[in-house]
């Protein structure tokens, strides 16, 4: 398989990484019951659309040119702040937020992916401008699995603690 195809072959599997991503935060949003994981969810899967369109541009130039594009970077803001779930809320009725602990795993496990994808792309990629775009993208994600798994901690506890399941 010649460089260009390998670059072309990463590409569109990071498309689809990315396609599969908003998808699923997408149906997530719809689905939460609390208004700041709705919000936060909204955000991952707009951040998922930029990331797909960055993606096909440079996937049609360098199908085009043969040639990587010259990356100028992207700057995207991970959400922060204050927990999604608050312990109150989650103590009031915690069987209320098992799919919610459920789809935050499911998340993680999505961004760890793309990470460990991004990377491997990055190492395997000669081009700079390739290079230089596939760690972008794994330090964009890498904020992305940071929230989730902040996020997922937190819940956890939640539930631990409402089910009597604590260490301490």
């Amino acid at each position: 398989m010649s460089k260009l195809d390998s670059a072309l072959a990463a590409l569109q599997m990071a498309i689809q990484t990315e396609i599969d991503g908003h998808n699923f935060y997408q149906k997530f949003a719809e689905r939460s019951t609390e208004p700041d994981a709705r919000h936060i969810f909204e955000r991952l899967a707009r951040d998922e659309i930029i990331h797909l369109e960055m993606l096909r541009n440079i996937k049609a130039m360098l199908e085009q040119s043969g040639e990587w594009a010259e990356y100028k970077g992207l700057a995207l803001d991970v959400a922060q702040g204050a927990p999604i779930f608050s312990q109150e809320r989650v103590q009031q009725n915690v069987v209320a937020h098992t799919s919610d602990l459920s789809a935050l795993r499911v998340a993680y496990l999505i961004e760890k992916d793309a990470v460990d994808f991004y990377t491997r792309a990055a190492a395997q990629t000669d081009d700079l401008n390739g290079r230089r775009m596939f760690r972008d993208l794994a330090d964009m994600e890498q904020g992305h699995l940071r929230l989730l798994e902040g996020e997922y901690n937190r819940l956890m506890s939640y539930f631990q603690t409402a089910m009597g399941f604590a260490p301490f």
